[in-house]
């Protein structure tokens, strides 16, 4: 590959994650702080009042927090398909190695993204078989598209050799 090729592939996957990322900002709203928890509807007796204060915090606060787990499991589940569906398209169907490798990196660092918006609120099962799917899942289309590249070189290698027969 050459460092067009590379420099190419690494642009494309930076643009690519932005447009995943951003692309989903946009269709699904992240909680915003403030629409749990205003600060300005608190008097100046409700700040001196501490132990009022703690505890309307606190219940913005859990609600908050909730919405946000509830939204980082979402986004952690359209990142790990959008993503996956992306690589094995990529796979399948595109053959120029700039655009393929920057879809599959920008696809990985999606579903890093999302995975990490959640990864504090999963059990360590989940994790476990989380990483262990997505190495199999790795391994298979590393596999797959290595068999792929050189059974394509074998058919390359037999039509060159025909026409060389044939001249």
């Amino acid at each position: 590959m050459k460092i067009k090729e590379i420099i190419l592939g690494i642009a494309i996957a930076i643009i690519f994650l932005m447009f995943c990322v951003f692309g989903t900002k946009l269709i699904y709203d992240e909680p915003k702080y403030e629409d749990y928890c205003d600060y300005q509807e608190f008097s100046e007796t409700d700040y001196i009042n501490e132990s009022y204060y703690t505890q309307v915090y606190r219940e913005c606060s859990d609600k908050y927090n909730e919405a946000n787990k509830d939204y980082s499991k979402k986004m952690f589940i359209i990142s790990l398909i959008f993503g996956i569906l992306v690589i094995v398209g990529c796979t399948i169907f595109i053959s120029t190695n700039s655009i393929s490798g920057g879809l599959m990196f920008g696809s990985l660092m999606f579903i890093i993204y999302g995975t990490s918006r959640y990864w504090n609120y999963m059990d360590d099962l989940v994790r476990f078989i989380i990483l262990s799917i997505a190495l199999v899942v790795l391994i298979y289309v590393s596999y797959w598209t290595s068999k792929k590249m050189k059974d394509g070189n074998k058919r390359t290698s037999k039509s060159e050799k025909k026409n060389k027969l044939n001249q």
